[in-house]
């Protein structure tokens, strides 16, 4: 019966609706169609829902039909079931399997079946509508639904199960098919009358859900016998939508749905969106979830537990805040009118923050050690979100509810992700090994061959601790703003052209004996004289301190001793200690000033690359 059941869902959920209903005149409504009803006639007046498979009659001419799309096409085309399953798979471009005639049969009686189901849940209805019905009327008015609402939300009376089956009798049903409903409602308490219908993804009936209406009554629902909520309630009407609101109860699904007049809404019946739920949302074209459960602990609690579910299927997610003292979606409707609710769908926290703020709730983070624990909750729950604006999302809720810069948690986040890739690794060099060796022994080469090479590249994307980050306007414009202005070369025209820039490094080539270390030289000086409040470092791995400064001396004096060996020339001045040559007096007062002020540098010492690195940095610190 299960795979019958499957087999018509695949058909319903594909069934060109506009196609197989054309003699009806259907009018696209969005949510749903328009039809002419094909009992009473009139126009525009009957209507079925998109994705769902049952055509009604009943909102003002109050003819009373609900007829089965499978028993208007048969009906209507004077078919047989057999051929009116085949129509429905044309219809739905669906390619049936080979059916023997006692899968025909199984497939007959599952849609004879929902039927009864439909059939009991119209009986329902019009009880509501009786004398007897009053009290839950009341009620369901109580919490503010108008009677069209309460129309519109298929809402019923449940009286007894012998009144039930004396009306399925009526209608003309055989006892075996009337006998799973009635034994499926045998449980139903006197104190339970409210009826809700439990549809499946594709809009039949799979039971009900039966609400006690008076204060106290535990539980407070109870459900039809058999009845598997594997599927998200609403979700026959949720599930074109890619983008679902998540509630708890089944009221506030209804009232976000009719008095909201938004169908993107799933119930859960509890606080847990199960895996199954979940799997069947997917399958009917959910991408993202917000959450609007409960405004009580164990609504936050199952929030927090939908979240890393979401997480990790990779799945966007957001959360409502209901305002306080708002119990849930049903009652801020009820309280501040649908355009609140509506609201607070426009303006919804990203899961990421919400959980940041739960985390933090959750520790005493004015003292050290809540501030820590909250720290280390959030960075190994930051550690599994892939999303990196997520992430960024969640970091900066968590900065700043801790009043603490995030270049303050970098390192915490590093080590905590290094820790965590070396025990993935070691883990997964174990696996490694372990199949490596059974491959081995059983001779198989070709597939060690495979194995190493498919987990060798898994092992080097799980080595991975550090992701890119976005990279904002914001970001952009503070990097601008705190960007120190390029160094002028003193050549003018070449000044026209470009800046050496800082904080970088800049790369002079030439072939041997083109001028380079002139031209180093030359450019060191000029920025001395141009730049008075910065220091200048000059490093040299090639020439030693005393070349070096032979050649600046040089370069200021502008005096030819020798055209062609002038530096050499200088150094024997120099040794001799002579002082009358006033250019090379000059340059060698300027060199002083520039050398024993700390404002020119020059070092020979031969520092390996991290002693280098380390020493910049200690006199970047130290210098301007």
């Amino acid at each position: 019966m299960t795979e019958t059941r499957e087999l018509l869902a695949e058909i319903y959920e594909a069934i060109d609706l506009a196609e197989a209903l054309a003699a009806l005149a259907p009018r696209d409504k969005g949510a749903y169609y328009t039809l002419t009803c094909p009992i009473c006639g009139a126009p525009g007046e009957a209507y079925i829902y998109k994705g769902g498979h049952r055509v009604y009659c009943n909102r003002k001419n109050k003819c009373g039909l609900s007829m089965s799309l499978w028993d208007y096409i048969q009906s209507s085309r004077g078919l047989s079931p057999q051929e009116t399953l085949r129509e429905l798979a044309r219809l739905a471009g669906y390619e049936l399997p080979d059916l023997d005639p006692e899968a025909v049969e199984k497939i007959e009686r599952e849609k004879e079946l929902a039927s009864v189901w439909e059939s009991s849940l119209d009986y329902f209805r019009a009880q509501l509508k009786e004398k007897k019905g009053l009290a839950v009327l009341d009620y369901l008015k109580g919490r503010g639904y108008s009677e069209k609402e309460i129309e519109a939300m298929e809402l019923g009376l449940f009286t007894s199960t012998e009144e039930l089956k004396a009306t399925l009798v009526g209608k003309g049903y055989k006892e075996d098919l009337i006998a799973p409903v009635i034994q499926a409602l045998e449980n139903i308490t006197k104190a339970h009358r409210l009826v809700i219908p439990y549809r499946d993804p594709v809009g039949r009936v799979k039971g009900f859900i039966i609400r006690a209406i008076k204060e106290g009554v535990e539980p407070k629902y109870l459900y039809n016998k058999g009845l598997t909520r594997d599927a998200p309630f609403n979700l026959d009407r949720a599930r074109r939508y890619s983008e679902l609101i998540v509630v708890e109860g089944y009221l506030d699904a209804l009232a976000i749905r009719e008095r909201a007049e938004m169908e993107n809404v799933i119930a859960l019946g509890d606080t847990s969106l199960s895996e199954t739920k979940l799997d069947q949302a997917l399958r009917y074209g959910a991408r993202t979830f917000t959450l609007a459960l409960d405004n009580d602990k164990a609504g936050a609690d199952g929030t927090e537990r939908a979240l890393e579910l979401l997480r990790k299927r990779n799945l966007r997610a957001y959360v409502l805040t209901l305002p306080e003292g708002i119990k849930d979606p049903d009652e801020l409707i009820k309280t501040a009118g649908p355009e609140a609710f509506k609201e607070l769908c426009r303006i919804p926290e990203s899961g990421a923050r919400w959980k940041a703020g739960r985390i933090l709730a959750r520790y005493d983070i004015k003292t050290d050690k809540g501030r820590d624990l909250a720290l280390d909750e959030a960075i190994a729950y930051e550690d599994g979100l892939k999303d990196q604006i997520e992430s960024k999302d969640f970091l900066d809720a968590i900065t700043g509810g801790l009043n603490i810069p995030l270049d303050f948690l970098e390192h915490r986040l590093k080590t905590y992700k290094e820790k965590r890739a070396r025990e993935e690794l070691q883990k997964g060099y174990q696996e490694l090994f372990n199949r490596s060796l059974e491959l081995l022994k059983a001779g198989d080469l070709e597939g060690l061959r495979e194995y190493t090479s498919e987990k060798s590249r898994e092992l080097q994307v799980k080595a991975i601790t550090t992701m890119p980050r976005p990279y904002t306007v914001a970001q952009l414009e503070a990097d601008i703003a705190e960007t120190r202005p390029g160094l002028k070369t003193g050549y003018n025209n070449l000044d026209k052209l470009f800046l050496i820039p800082t904080e970088a490094v800049t790369i002079i080539g030439a072939r041997p004996s083109h001028g380079k270390t002139t031209l180093l030289m030359n450019l060191l000086l000029n920025m001395t004289q141009a730049y008075p409040e910065q220091s200048f470092f000059f490093f040299s791995y090639e020439e030693s301190r005393k070349q070096v400064g032979l050649k600046l001396l040089n370069i200021l004096s502008g005096e030819v001793i020798d055209k062609d060996q002038n530096v050499r020339a200088l150094e024997n001045y120099l040794r001799k200690g002579l002082t009358n040559k006033p250019g090379i007096e000059r340059g060698r007062t300027e060199l002083q000033k520039l050398t024993e002020s700390g404002r020119l540098w020059i070092i020979d010492e031969p520092f390996f690359v991290d002693e280098l690195a380390d020493t910049l940095a200690l006199l970047r610190g130290r210098y301007n």
